[in-house]
């Protein structure tokens, strides 16, 4: 009997063993067999961000995205876009702007080269928006420096 009961006892022990290495890691928070089921969607948890402007106003263009300031290259008067840009309705100027981060092309709307009087070289503050393909759409231009003007004499 003692054979019986020493097999027995030995096979009790290993199993065991293996409910315990299977169930252990549950216990931890890791489980070692995926589950079968989707277990839905996953949801990350984040603070609101800080608005640290001081302006809780929605309707602040002062932001970024909508303005950008540099120098103008290039000048595009009409709606004839420069080449490999699309034909966009509205549209009464292109400008290329040599900025810190690079230039942009920018689409000039209202006729703002007329309103304006912005010209090559000028430095100008432009209000607008993103467009596709980096392309900034600009509603407002303000010259801040005249191409040519030396304020130095």
């Amino acid at each position: 009997m003692s054979g019986i009961f020493g097999r027995f006892t030995r096979a009790l022990l290993i199993a065991g063993v293996i409910a315990g290495a299977i169930a252990l890691p549950a216990f931890v928070g890791a489980p070692l067999m995926p589950q079968n089921a989707d277990p839905g969607p996953r949801v990350a948890l984040a603070a609101p961000s800080a608005d640290n402007d001081g302006n809780d106003d929605p309707t602040n263009d002062n932001s970024d995205e909508r303005n950008i300031e540099g120098q103008v290259i290039e000048l595009w008067e009409g709606d004839t876009p420069p080449q490999g840009y699309p034909v966009t309705p509205g549209v009464n100027g292109w400008a290329r702007v040599g900025m810190v981060g690079g230039d942009a092309w920018v689409r000039l709307y209202n006729n703002q080269i007329h309103n304006s009087g912005v010209g090559v070289g000028d430095y100008v503050h432009m209000q607008g928006e993103y467009a596709e393909r980096g392309i900034f759409d600009a509603y407002q231009v303000d010259v801040i420096d005249r191409a040519g003007d030396n304020d130095n004499d």
